[in-house]
């Protein structure tokens, strides 16, 4: 089965994350990098964004103590809304009903998570509907929406211990045409007591090694 790109939300030991996956059938040939607190996901032609400028994108983006995940450049308008205080139901809801669906030729929806502390949150504008709804991952367990077939919130088994484990998981997950995939993990004191954000970040690209 073919679903496009992949938003998921997650916790692992109380330990909340976010992974993300692009598959695609028109341009594979895309890498993802970790690029400060943020993801960025672009074709490795840059001649490519003159065919389709949905292409290249902050896939995951960290917020204060959030992290946002979404399929193009309104995670950074998630991003921003967080950090100014805005509740991420509504940073999510407000963020897809100022972009909607994307006009390409399939209508593509935009989809969107975040999770902060021990709760998470998923959203998708579709052309017909936009919806957010708000998740417990104080425990274990994990919730998944995609751009095709699978646009309705699904509870999925999928998990990790690391940023780099989430990303691997993500990307092998069994759909078709995987392309590469990232994910954010929230590593606590883990991650040390210097005031920064406490997710670790993490790509992976498999395809173009």
């Amino acid at each position: 089965m073919y679903v496009g790109r992949i938003v998921i939300i997650g916790g692992t030991g109380g330990r909340a994350w976010v992974g993300y996956r692009v598959s695609s059938r028109s341009f594979p040939n895309r890498k993802a990098k970790v690029r400060g607190d943020s993801v960025l996901v672009s074709p490795v032609d840059p001649l490519d964004l003159e065919k389709n400028p949905y292409i290249a994108y902050n896939c995951i983006r960290i917020a204060g103590k959030a992290a946002v995940v979404a399929n193009g450049t309104h995670a950074d308008m998630i991003g921003e809304k967080i950090a100014d205080g805005t509740r991420p139901l509504e940073a999510i809801a407000l963020s897809l009903i100022a972009f909607g669906y994307e006009r390409d030729e399939l209508d593509t929806p935009r989809i969107a998570g975040a999770v902060m502390g021990g709760r998470g949150w998923l959203g998708i504008a579709r052309k017909d509907e936009i919806w957010a709804k708000e998740y417990d991952l104080s425990g274990d367990g994990a919730f998944m929406v995609a751009t095709y077939e699978k646009t309705e919130f699904e509870e999925i088994s999928l998990g990790g211990g690391s940023a780099g484990e989430i990303a691997k998981a993500a990307f092998e997950m069994d759909y078709e045409k995987p392309v590469c995939s990232a994910a954010a993990f929230d590593a606590g004191s883990d991650a040390g007591g210097d005031g920064c954000s406490s997710f670790k970040l993490a790509a992976y690209n498999p395809a173009t090694k």
